[in-house]
């Protein structure tokens, strides 16, 4: 049986030596930074910070035309929003009630709500259904 051992020529220890030319320059890089920040105080912590100029936002040219913008789009934003979650959700639903009239009729859907969802997959048939492949 053979054993090895190995020796270090060194010690091991991590800490700083202050008897080294290395660590005395560690240490007193410590004291002068610590003076440093010490001297420092709380004043350098606490800088003036430049502070923004209120606007009042019914008198400010810009905030009014912002306003008046956000409001001529609000109907337009909310119909497509409308759209998007009806393509994401529902293209089954319309196909399967609104694709035919014998199950608009069976399901008691009115002519004009299958009529509506129709057109609806008339203007969106470009878009695939979700989950589902074209057979080749």
């Amino acid at each position: 049986m053979v054993a090895a051992r190995c020796v270090a020529s060194s010690p091991s220890n991590t800490s700083v030596d202050a008897s080294t030319s290395g660590g005395r320059r560690a240490m007193l890089l410590l004291g002068f930074s610590t003076l440093a920040v010490a001297a420092a105080g709380p004043a350098a912590a606490q800088l003036e910070r430049p502070t923004n100029k209120e606007v009042d936002n019914d008198t400010s040219p810009f905030i009014q035309e912002l306003l008046r913008r956000t409001e001529e789009k609000r109907e337009e934003r909310k119909q497509q929003r409308l759209n998007d979650y009806y393509k994401r959700n529902f293209p089954e639903y319309f196909k399967f009630d609104g694709g035919s009239e014998a199950a608009a009729t069976a399901r008691g859907l009115s002519p004009e709500t299958a009529a509506a969802m129709r057109k609806w997959l008339e203007d969106n048939e470009d878009q695939p259904m979700p989950g589902l492949r074209k057979r080749d």
